[in-house]
């Protein structure tokens, strides 16, 4: 879905009401149990970019690698590359 990304981001760290980890199984819950994220971004809607960008920051993930897509949408799309590092880095 192009453009999408802009506003289902929240749903990709939506912890269901349970805290980051599942106090029940000791395991992660969301997201948080994967350690990469390959987004294609399509544009930067000014709304929502800094809050996207944010909000990755604030789980944890930093921007490992950036490729612009230059063969489609006029190259206004990026692929970020994204890896989650432990919070004693931030």
């Amino acid at each position: 879905c192009k453009m999408c990304e802009w506003s289902i981001y929240e749903d990709w760290f939506d912890h269901g009401g349970k805290s980051r980890v599942d106090a029940s199984s000791s395991s992660y819950v969301g997201l948080n149990m994967i350690q990469q994220l390959l987004v294609e971004v399509h544009g930067t809607p000014e709304k929502s970019v800094n809050a996207f960008f944010d909000r990755i920051t604030d789980e944890g993930y930093v921007i490992f690698h950036k490729d612009a897509n230059t063969e489609q949408f006029a190259g206004a799309s990026q692929d970020y590359a994204f890896l989650k590092l432990a919070p004693e880095f931030f």
